[in-house]
């Protein structure tokens, strides 16, 4: 498993900042993080953002084999129809198409209709359609708290309180991989409601990923994104419900440029503030 991506919509830098935070990492040589994505093996990612072609080239994590796609919601960080379209300027391909990209049925209508506003400017046809009649590209619509399954990967899924509009909230999935464990990614979220809880009580999740996108700027307790201080508390009510497990490895992504942790000063106030294993995560990161 493998962060492509650590950061929030903002960039981090962001390059029209010139901020304290933004302008350290320039001068300081720390770590930058591309828009959030995540690799759960050749076959299974979530998140398909802007930044996904680059951070595939960066950290040699070709998507040549990918199979399935899991989207949180339809916030250009998160996903981008112009970088799918780019597989269409693939020759060759190892293994088979079509590759399926799971969506809510909101972010579903949004893509469908985003797609028709564009054919008049791809001459009546978009790249999109051509690589759907061609077999290589398929978008199943998913609802929340459903399970399915993605090749042999079972999924259920979590509608989280991030609103991308009226008819879209931001999803999160639950994966059970057999062997490889059970494992939580939970971006773009805000502290989760008494009936996500009580959904995903006893889950026993061997790993979590969420977002800690504002760090140390304080969030008011109805935020879509959480801070640090949140997410140690969501991580403290998964522990008590049995969503996690007592030894779960947990990681940080999802981290913009308006909270003033450095990445060093991020994972010592985890550290001091959660009895948990809690783990700031850096783009390129590989997670056993």
């Amino acid at each position: 498993m493998r962060f492509l991506g650590t950061g929030a919509g903002e960039m981090y830098p962001n390059p029209y900042c010139d901020c304290n935070v933004c302008e350290r990492v320039r001068k300081t040589g720390a770590r930058p993080r591309l828009r959030s994505a995540f690799m759960m093996d050749e076959n299974n990612m979530i998140d398909f953002g802007l930044d996904i072609l680059a951070a595939s080239a960066v950290y040699n994590a070709p998507l040549s084999k990918v199979d399935h796609v899991f989207i949180t919601h339809t916030h250009d960080d998160h996903f981008s129809l112009d970088n799918i379209g780019a597989m269409s300027m693939a020759d060759k391909r190892q293994g088979h198409y079509p590759i399926s990209f799971y969506l809510s049925e909101g972010a579903y209508s949004s893509v469908m209709k985003t797609i028709d506003a564009l054919r008049p400017l791809h001459g009546g046809r978009h790249t999109i359609d051509g690589l759907i009649s061609m077999g290589r590209l398929k978008f199943i619509p998913i609802r929340p708290y459903t399970s399915f399954l993605a090749g042999e990967t079972e999924v259920f899924t979590v509608e989280s309180n991030h609103r991308v509009s009226n008819e879209e909230l931001a999803v999160n999935y639950l994966f059970n991989r057999g062997q490889k464990g059970k494992f939580l990614y939970a971006t773009d979220t805000g502290l989760y409601s008494q009936k996500n809880i009580d959904i995903l009580r006893g889950a026993g999740a061997d790993y979590l990923i969420m977002e800690g996108t504002f760090g140390s700027l304080p969030q008011s307790r109805d935020s879509t994104h959480l801070n640090a201080e949140h997410f140690v508390e969501q991580v403290d009510k998964f522990g008590q419900a049995g969503i996690i497990k007592p030894d779960a490895k947990i990681y940080v992504t999802h981290i913009n440029q308006c909270n003033t942790f450095s990445h060093e000063e991020y994972q010592y106030y985890l550290h001091r503030n959660s009895s948990y294993n809690i783990t700031v995560g850096y783009d390129g990161m590989v997670i056993e």
